[in-house]
C-alpha cells in the first residue's frame, strides 16, 4: 500500500501564516478506479470520524485503485468560531455558501481558489463524495440525477433526496461542477452538526464500503449488505413557528408519524403558561430539524415529507 500527505497551497493568513489544504492519498498496488473524497467544506460541520475511520480500514483493506482523502477541504472557513460554536457555512467576507464557488477560480477569492483546487482533484476521479451534516439529522444522500440511483441504493440510507434543480442557492456547489464535467457524484449529510454519533459513523461508514464494492476497489464480502428500507424524495414540506419561544419536539428524527399526532409543543415566551401544540396535517416522516431549541417567530423547525411523495428503491 502507498500512501502519501500532501498540502496544497491557498494562500495565507492576515498574520502572514500558511493556508494549506491537506490531502492523503492511499494507493492499491493493483490499478483502478479512484475515489474521492472530501469533508468539510462548512466549519462546525464534523464529517472527520468517518474519514478517520475510512482511511484506517482501507491502509489494510484496499485491494485496487486509488482513494484521495480530504478531511478539511475549507480551512478558511474553521477559524469561523465564536465562543464554543464553530459556523463557517458563510463567507464572513462576501456573505456566499462556502459551499457555492465550484469550480472556482485560480486567480479569484479565497473561496474560489479553494474550489479551484478541490475542483482540479475531484475531476480526476471516477466517483466524488461530498460529505457534510445537517442540522440535526439522520443520514441521508443528496442526489441530482436519475442515473444515480443505483449508486444511492449502494449506500442504504432510508431515506434520500433528489435535488435535481439548480437555483440560486444550490448554484456553485459541488455537483454543480461534477455533473457537467460528467463524473459521478454524490452529497453525503452524515448526521448533524458538531456531533459524534457512533451508530450515524458506522452506517456512513458502511455506506461507502459498498460504493467502494461496487468499484471492485475492496472485496465485496468487506461490505455488508445494504437495509431493505430505502427510499428518496424530490420535495418536503418545513413548518414555521407560530410565535417566539422554546419548542420541545415530540417525533424522533426518522419517524413516520400519523395525520393528527403532535410533531412538536412550542412554548411561547409571551406567556409563561401557554403551550402551542403542532398538529400534523397529514402521514410523513421528519428527516431533518433546526438544531436548537430556542426560536423566533417565523423560525423554520422540522422538514418532514409526506408519505405520498417517497418513491422505494
Amino acid at each position: 500500500m502507498h500512501s502519501v500527505k500532501n498540502r496544497i497551497s491557498i494562500g495565507e493568513t492576515i498574520a502572514g501564516n500558511p493556508i494549506d489544504i491537506v490531502t492523503y492519498t492511499l494507493a492499491a498496488p493493483v490499478k483502478g478506479k479512484r475515489l474521492h473524497i472530501q469533508s468539510g467544506m462548512h466549519g462546525g460541520e464534523i464529517t472527520y470520524w468517518v474519514q478517520h475511520r475510512l482511511y484506517k480500514f482501507l491502509q489494510e483493506n484496499l485491494k485496487a485503485g486509488e482513494v484521495v482523502f480530504i478531511p478539511c477541504a475549507n480551512p478558511a472557513s474553521w477559524d469561523q468560531r465564536s465562543y464554543f460554536y464553530t459556523f463557517g457555512k458563510f463567507d464572513l467576507y462576501d456573505g456566499k455558501d462556502c459551499n457555492s464557488h465550484f469550480p472556482g477560480k485560480a486567480e479569484g477569492t479565497l473561496h474560489q481558489r479553494i474550489a479551484h483546487e478541490l475542483f482540479a482533484l475531484a475531476k480526476q476521479c471516477d466517483l466524488g463524495l461530498d460529505l457534510h451534516t445537517a442540522r440535526a439529522s439522520n443520514p441521508y444522500v443528496i442526489f441530482t440525477k436519475e442515473s444515480y440511483l443505483p449508486l444511492v441504493r449502494d449506500v442504504g440510507f432510508k431515506y434520500n433526496y433528489m435535488d435535481d434543480i439548480v437555483t440560486p442557492e444550490t448554484a456553485g456547489s459541488f455537483d454543480y461542477a461534477m455533473d457537467p464535467a460528467g463524473i459521478d457524484n454524490l452529497c453525503i449529510e452524515c448526521g448533524s452538526h458538531d456531533e459524534h454519533n457512533a451508530a450515524k459513523i458506522e452506517e456512513v461508514f458502511n455506506g461507502i464500503l459498498r460504493l467502494l464494492a461496487r468499484l471492485d476497489m475492496i472485496d465485496k464480502n468487506l461490505a455488508p449488505p445494504a437495509p431493505a428500507d430505502c427510499y428518496y424524495f424530490r420535495d418536503h414540506k418545513k413548518i414555521l413557528t407560530r410565535a417566539a419561544g422554546f419548542v420541545r419536539y415530540d417525533v424522533k428524527m426518522g419517524a413516520d408519524f400519523k395525520k393528527g399526532d403532535t410533531l412538536f409543543t412550542l412554548h411561547p415566551s409571551r406567556d409563561l403558561g401557554e403551550e402551542l401544540p403542532e398538529i400534523a396535517s397529514e402521514d410523513g416522516v421528519m428527516y431533518k430539524r433546526a438544531p436548537t431549541h430556542i426560536y423566533r417567530l417565523g423560525d423554520e423547525t422540522l422538514h418532514y415529507v409526506p408519505k405520498e411523495w417517497l418513491v422505494r428503491l
